[in-house]
């Protein structure tokens, strides 16, 4: 799963694939220029797993190797199969589609949708407060992120609409799994907690912990909302902090990071431990979930990013930062 997760974040966040490995690309009537002439190609941080986002019109691929047909593989099947040398043509349905392919058991999948556990602990919150009779819920941008349940959309910032309701797990903690589309991988996803409706939710500016310790930002108005950077996976918090509960993204979270100065006027800079990685990449996005500057480096045992910040406007943004399958997001303020 971390090997997974580790791919998606360097194909969202436009990190290169390693020149070590063979390329592999996707190939068709199915895919750009629709002709067999030329190959899509697909990413890898491993040489073993690939991946890309591709747009498909109805009609056949295959998977190739180096841009030639000396290694290629196809197959029967859609929308996921296993590749065999010389097989037949994958026959494709038009669509934006992940397409994931296992360069060493050919196994591949054309995927529309991805899904993000939402989780919250809250055994601390419920020392000191009632449960709601409807239960914890969650509010945030999820239609503006085409997020749904299986019941339907997801409203946005309605935690009273039955699509919102989070399920009790035991033990305090309280989850929903939320599908989104291809397109939004990558986008920002602002959400909050809340125990029945709004008025009893976290991130106030009483209790702005989330906002201190980065993983969330100050919407104007008074209130802190989360973010998350939209991968498949599972996330999972205390109530009004940033600690990590269970299983979690947070386990991938980069090792004794410094993010200062922060607020940044001139320049900011990134440092903390490469954890073997052989590269690390800082990505800043705006709150639209824009990206506004980039930096791949080499990395040490203790490395530094620098990245300039003049030209960004006064305002809050979105930190990303990976290094192997390690990654790490928080505000970043620019006066």
């Amino acid at each position: 799963m971390k090997k997974i997760f580790t791919l998606l974040t360097a194909l969202v966040l436009g990190a290169s694939a390693f020149a070590q490995f063979p390329a592999v690309g996707i190939i068709g009537s199915a895919v750009p220029p629709f002709d067999w002439s030329a190959d899509v190609d697909m990413i890898t941080v491993d040489g073993e797993m690939y991946a890309g986002i591709v747009t498909c019109v109805a009609g056949e691929a295959k998977f190739r190797q180096d841009d030639a047909w000396a290694i290629n593989w196809g197959a029967a099947d859609f929308p996921a199969g296993v590749g065999v040398q010389d097989g037949p043509n994958i026959p494709v349905a038009a669509g934006t589609y992940l397409v994931l392919f296992n360069r060493t058991t050919g196994m591949y999948s054309f995927q529309t949708n991805f899904d993000v556990t939402y989780k919250v602990d809250v055994t601390n919150y419920l020392a000191a407060n009632t449960l709601a009779a409807n239960g914890i819920r969650v509010g945030g941008n999820f239609t503006d992120n085409g997020g749904s349940v299986a019941a339907g959309a997801v409203a946005n910032w309605t935690p009273s609409d039955a699509n919102s309701a989070m399920t009790d797990e035991g033990n305090n903690i309280w989850s929903i799994t939320v599908t989104y589309p291809v397109a939004s991988l990558g986008a920002t996803q602002f959400y909050k907690f809340v125990n029945g409706d709004w008025g009893a939710n976290e991130g106030t500016d009483a209790a702005n912990t989330i906002a201190v310790d980065s993983c969330g930002v100050d919407d104007g108005a008074g209130n802190i909302n989360r973010t998350y950077t939209l991968l498949p996976g599972t996330v999972c918090y205390v109530w009004d902090a940033c600690t990590a509960c269970g299983v979690s993204v947070a386990e991938n979270a980069i090792a004794n990071l410094t993010v200062a100065p922060n607020p940044a006027t001139d320049v900011v800079n990134f440092t903390f431990d490469a954890n073997n990685a052989a590269t690390a990449t800082v990505t800043i996005f705006d709150l639209a979930g824009k990206a506004v500057a980039t930096q791949t480096v080499a990395t040490s045992a203790t490395t530094t990013v620098e990245m300039n910040t003049t030209a960004l406007q006064a305002g809050s943004y979105i930190y990303n930062v990976v290094a192997g399958d390690k990654v790490a997001t928080g505000k970043l303020i620019k006066q």
